[in-house]
């Protein structure tokens, strides 16, 4: 078993300094522990790791704790050629006059929380901008030819992924440097072998997020958001002047991502996916109330963006006139999407409320909670020293 524990940032850097693709995996919290949920995470990691190239591409595992790097290390064992660092990254405490978000708020044991300068993820981010920057600063080479990604767990890439992202990539090169790139696809849930998840439920979830049928069309033309944090290879070139220019407050983190690289004049582009062999992702969603967290989530992605519907967000907008016209024709498809619309509105309800209330809504996701206003741009991220939220 490979020993997993703390390593200082010159280590790192110098163990990655000349890596074509260095996947970093974001870990909250140790493997899962229950059979179903432990099967999907394996599932998705293994068909990552599986993809990566020993020696010219390496680990980073990026944790909370060393509890989580130790329950990694059976896993890892099975990777023995695979360059592995590992590091551990959590957000620093608020400095100077925290606010007082949890009384106005009215949360139980409002002198309990503590708040955090950024979300996790975005510390996690900014710790892998950071880890680029060096390594570009000490291999020149590594500029156009070395790549970052950080990709949800829940990401499951095919043999070709890779390769075609960065052929992609070397398409779309802009400014100097290729393009950042990211696959995208409806195939937002998936089956995985032993899970045993109804596949009604994976419709429904796919329908879910995948309401705008013209988005793949959308994508290929360049109109959306092109950058995804599910999945992304961002060239090391980028990592000095994103580090700089992006607006850690932002808990949309890929739309922050995308809107800096445009900024900066760099390509950013997507590459649409329609087959699930090559990209599709594979959440731990068993149920209706696993999947109405994953909607009230994305639902307060969007919420500070004035609008008549909740926050704005693409889920709570009437289908377009293809949709229409399908659901006419498609039993299944209308069905599928009254449910889907049911559930954003039961999601959606709770969330008005607070804002009626409040003015302000949020969310617990792992270990901290995400404050929201409309019509301000950033978040506010606590964490309860007293009471661990259970991930979502």
């Amino acid at each position: 078993m490979p020993e997993l524990g703390r390593m200082p940032i010159f280590e790192i850097v110098a163990g990655l300094a000349d890596r074509r693709v260095i996947d970093v995996e974001f870990m909250y919290k140790p493997r899962p522990t229950s059979d179903r949920a432990r099967i999907v995470f394996d599932a998705a990691l293994r068909s990552r790791l599986a993809v990566l190239d020993p020696p010219r591409d390496a680990l980073l595992i990026s944790a909370d704790s060393d509890a989580t790097l130790d329950s990694l290390a059976e896993l890892l064992a099975d990777y023995p050629d695979l360059p592995i660092l590992t590091a551990i990254v959590n957000p620093m405490l608020w400095e100077g006059d925290p606010g007082d978000t949890p009384h106005r708020l009215g949360w139980p044991n409002p002198g309990n929380w503590r708040r955090s300068q950024t979300s996790d993820r975005w510390w996690r981010i900014a710790f892998v901008l950071e880890i680029g920057k060096q390594i570009a600063a000490q291999n020149p080479n590594a500029l156009t030819n070395g790549y970052l990604t950080m990709p949800a767990q829940d990401a499951v890439w095919g043999r070709d992924l890779l390769a075609r992202l960065l052929h992609f990539s070397d398409q779309h090169a802009r400014n100097g440097l290729p393009a950042a790139v990211s696959p995208y696809t409806y195939h937002q849930h998936a089956p995985v072998p032993g899970a045993d998840i109804q596949p009604d439920l994976i419709r429904l979830m796919n329908r879910t997020f995948g309401r705008d049928l013209l988005f793949g069309w959308k994508i290929r033309r360049d109109l959306v958001q092109a950058f995804w944090g599910k999945m992304g290879l961002i060239p090391i070139g980028m990592c000095d002047a994103l580090l700089k220019t992006v607006d850690q407050t932002i808990w949309e983190d890929d739309l922050e991502i995308d809107r800096a690289i445009r900024a900066l004049g760099y390509g950013v582009r997507s590459l649409w996916v329609r087959d699930p062999k090559v990209y599709r992702q594979a959440p731990p969603v068993f149920n209706e109330d696993d999947l109405r967290a994953v909607i009230t989530r994305t639902l307060h992605y969007s919420l500070n963006i004035p609008g008549t519907s909740v926050g704005g967000s693409t889920l709570a907008i009437p289908l377009g006139g293809l949709a229409r016209i399908r659901s006419q024709i498609d039993r299944r498809f209308a069905r599928d999407n009254a449910a889907a619309e049911r559930l954003i509105a039961e999601c959606s309800a709770p969330v008005r409320e607070r804002l009626d209330r409040f003015g302000a809504s949020w969310v617990d996701w792992g270990a901290y909670r995400h404050v929201i206003r409309v019509g301000i741009p950033g978040v506010e991220v606590w964490q309860d020293s007293q009471v661990t939220i259970l991930p979502n």
